[in-house]
């Protein structure tokens, strides 16, 4: 669906889809009713599996260092999917889907916050709002803005993860060359 949805965005109908995924079309309307099915589950797939590989970045005894791997991790994963992700985007702000009880954006809030924190309670950053640091982070490391920085300016993969990872704590109350 990756390619799908990259080169058509959206636009396309379930029997594009099967013969993309190299199934019959009764397959692909047997799993799904419509197109937008379709994509809500493979959001979903794409969330859980970050998320999932997020959590497995052990927490070990430097909240930095797992923060910035966290990043990076991220960062890799949205160069891949991110083409793809940015046409299925939701047109809710991300606060507005989490106190909406939307349960992707909790998945990924329930990550996220807890990394921050660990980087206040370790004096890396300020204490903040979790709502806010978490939008902050969303915003800064938006798929449009890695896949922009990879294909427009070349930049690699850990680059981008290491200029971004730095904005966001100096977003978040870090000075300026103490990212690392």
């Amino acid at each position: 669906m990756e390619r799908l949805l990259a080169k058509q965005g959206g636009r396309f109908s379930l029997i594009e889809l099967a013969a993309e995924a190299g199934v019959s079309t009764a397959t692909a309307y047997r799993h799904f009713p419509d197109v937008p099915a379709a994509l809500d589950a493979y959001y979903t797939q794409l969330v859980e599996r970050l998320v999932t590989h997020m959590e497995a970045v052990p927490a070990g005894p430097d909240a930095l260092r797992r923060f910035a791997a966290v990043c990076e991790l991220w960062v890799r994963e949205a160069v891949g999917w991110g083409p793809a992700v940015v046409h299925v985007r939701s047109s809710r702000g991300f606060l507005q889907r989490l106190r909406a009880d939307d349960p992707m954006i909790g998945r990924l809030f329930g990550a996220l916050a807890p990394m921050l924190a660990a980087l206040a309670d370790a004096g890396f950053i300020p204490a903040t709002s979790a709502e806010y640091g978490v939008l902050l982070w969303v915003t800064v490391f938006d798929e449009r803005v890695v896949v922009d920085l990879h294909d427009s300016l070349g930049w690699p993969a850990a680059r981008i993860a290491s200029e971004l990872t730095g904005s966001v704590l100096r977003a978040l109350g870090r000075p300026a060359g103490a990212a690392g």
